[in-house]
């Protein structure tokens, strides 16, 4: 192959490499936009969680005795008269023993927040899938049309025409072969052992017909 035919060849192939690395990017680009502030959101809230679960483990060995302490330390106090003072530590007593339920609580209320930001990205996953989907599709229609359409139906019909041009064509009697065969048509594409021959048969072999 001459030095500007390969120049050609490296031009297509190259345009595809761009082509498919630029709408790549594009796709993933966008959705780590969009999803970067539910992330950090997601980031803080399992971090508090993960202090909450540390604490809890805490409190759990101690949360018990303070209870008991509060409510020993009211009957002091209430048997001294403190009235005011006994039900300051009597509700001491009552949120110890509530702080367990309380917990349970925040870590639900984190864990549902953490699930309705796994489904906004999941939302936004599918938005940007069907946006850049047919952004692609526009793509692959010119570039279908460009090896269909324009190289191989347009090199197909280039032989007949320089066939008549040049008079090579077959003589009435089949003695004398034409200038081009079949087996100039079909080695246009790839062979079908190859690896473009097997993407175009899985590609198109289903929709001939």
């Amino acid at each position: 192959m001459d030095t500007l035919l390969q120049e050609m060849a490296d031009r297509i192939t190259n345009l595809f490499d761009q082509t498919f690395a630029t709408l790549i990017e594009r796709r993933d680009s966008r959705y780590a936009s969009e999803i970067a502030p539910l992330d950090t959101e997601r980031e803080a809230l399992l971090r508090e969680d993960e202090a909450i679960q540390e604490a809890t483990a805490n409190l759990a060995k101690t949360l018990p005795a303070r209870a008991r302490q509060a409510s020993r330390e009211a009957d002091v106090l209430l048997l001294a008269g403190k009235n005011e003072e006994a039900e300051k530590k009597l509700a001491e007593a009552q949120e110890a023993e509530r702080a367990p339920a309380a917990i349970a609580a925040q870590r639900g209320e984190i864990s549902a927040r953490v699930a309705v930001l796994d489904e906004e990205k999941r939302a936004i996953a599918r938005r940007i899938f069907g946006e850049w989907y047919s952004d692609v599709q526009h793509v692959i229609r010119p570039a279908e049309h460009g090896l269909f359409i324009v190289l191989l139906d347009g090199f197909q019909s280039s032989f007949s025409e320089f066939q008549n041009q040049t008079a090579t064509g077959p003589d009435a009697w089949g003695r004398t072969p034409g200038l081009f065969n079949q087996s100039h048509i079909s080695g246009l594409a790839a062979a079908e052992q190859s690896a473009e021959g097997q993407a175009g048969r899985r590609w198109y072999g289903g929709r001939v017909g």
